[in-house]
C-alpha cells in the first residue's frame, strides 16, 4: 500500500473518529472529548492537506517550474506545524480554564468513547510509523496522529482519576503535559520546514568537510562558490565552482564525476551543477564565496 492510500484511509477513519467524540461529548456533556473532537478536526484538515501534497507533488516538472511541485510538500508540512503549534495552545488555554471551572461529565461515556479513539488513532501511527522517517510530509501527518493518540491518553487517564478520587484538576495537568509534547514537535517541524524553505545547508552536511573531501580528488585545486540544499524530502542539490589547471573539456568531464559520485555516495546529494575553471572567478562575479 502506498503512502497515499495509507493517507486516504486513516484520514477517512479519522473523520469517523471525530464525528463519534463531537457526538459523545455533546451528550455527556464532557468538554475533554469536545476539545478531543475539535483537535481531531483540525487534524483531518492536515491529513487532507498532507494527502493533497503527495498528489501535487507528483506533477510534472513544467517550463515555469523546472523543479516540479516537489516544494509544495514542504509547504503543507509547514501549515501543519503551525496548526500543531495552534493547537497546542488551544489545549493549555483549555486546560487553564478547566482549572477553575471544572465540569461535571458522565465518565462511562468518556472513558468508552476516549478509548475507541485511541484505538482508533494507534492504528493511524502504526500504518505511518515507517513512512515518516522518509518524508517530512508525512511525517508532520505522523505527528498529528501522535497527538491525537496522547490527547486520547489524556482523556482516558483523566477519567480513570476522576472516577476514583472524584479529583477533576488532573484533566487540566495532563492536557498542558500534552500540550507541551505537542508544541516541541511542532517546533521542529516548523524549524526543518523553515529551512528547506530558506534552502539552508542540511543540518548533516558539513561544508567545510565536504570541500575538504573534493579538494583531495586529483585535478582539483580548489573547491568553491559551494551551495547546498533541499529540493524536497529525500532531495538535495548542490552547485560549486572547481578550479583546475588549464585543462580539456573531456578531462573536466572526468573530474565532474568523480565529485559527483563522492558527493552521492558520501552526502546523498544527487543533483549537481558544477562549474570548472582554470582561473579563480573575480569575487564580484560569484557571490556568497564559502
Amino acid at each position: 500500500m502506498n503512502r497515499e492510500k495509507k493517507l486516504l484511509i486513516i484520514l477517512l477513519f479519522n473523520a469517523a473518529l471525530m464525528v463519534i467524540e463531537a457526538a459523545g461529548g455533546i451528550f455527556s456533556h464532557s468538554l475533554a472529548l469536545l476539545s478531543d473532537a475539535g483537535h481531531m478536526l483540525t487534524d483531518s484538515l492536515a491529513l487532507l492537506l498532507s494527502y493533497l501534497a503527495l498528489q501535487w507533488s507528483r506533477k510534472p516538472a513544467t517550463i515555469r517550474k523546472t523543479f516540479g511541485y516537489h516544494r509544495f510538500e514542504i509547504l503543507a508540512a509547514l501549515v501543519n506545524g503551525m496548526v500543531l503549534l495552534g493547537v497546542a495552545g488551544y489545549i493549555v488555554y483549555e486546560a487553564i480554564v478547566r482549572f477553575f471551572h471544572p465540569v461535571p461529565v458522565n465518565i462511562g461515556v468518556l472513558l468508552a468513547i476516549g478509548s475507541l479513539g485511541l484505538a482508533g488513532n494507534l492504528f493511524g501511527v502504526i500504518i505511518l510509523r515507517r513512512e515518516s522517517h522518509d518524508n517530512l510530509n508525512v511525517r508532520s501527518a505522523f505527528l498529528h496522529l501522535v497527538g491525537d493518540t496522547l490527547s486520547s491518553v489524556g482523556v482516558i487517564a483523566g477519567g480513570i482519576v476522576m472516577l476514583i478520587t472524584g479529583w477533576s484538576g488532573i484533566d487540566s495537568l495532563i492536557g498542558i503535559l500534552i500540550a507541551g509534547i505537542i508544541l516541541r514537535s511542532a517546533a521542529s517541524l516548523v524549524q526543518e520546514s523553515s529551512e528547506v524553505l530558506l534552502e539552508a545547508t542540511p543540518r548533516d552536511i558539513d561544508l567545510a568537510a565536504l570541500r575538504e573531501s573534493v579538494e583531495k580528488i586529483e585535478g582539483i585545486k580548489e573547491f568553491h562558490e559551494i551551495h547546498a540544499w533541499t529540493i524536497t524530502s529525500g532531495r538535495r542539490a548542490l552547485s560549486g565552482h572547481i578550479l583546475t589547471e588549464n585543462i580539456s573539456t573531456r578531462e573536466s568531464q572526468a573530474i565532474i564525476c568523480r565529485v559527483r559520485e563522492l558527493l552521492r555516495e558520501q552526502f546523498s546529494i544527487t543533483h549537481t551543477t558544477l562549474e570548472v575553471e582554470c582561473e579563480r572567478c573575480e569575487e564580484n562575479s560569484c557571490e556568497f564565496i564559502v
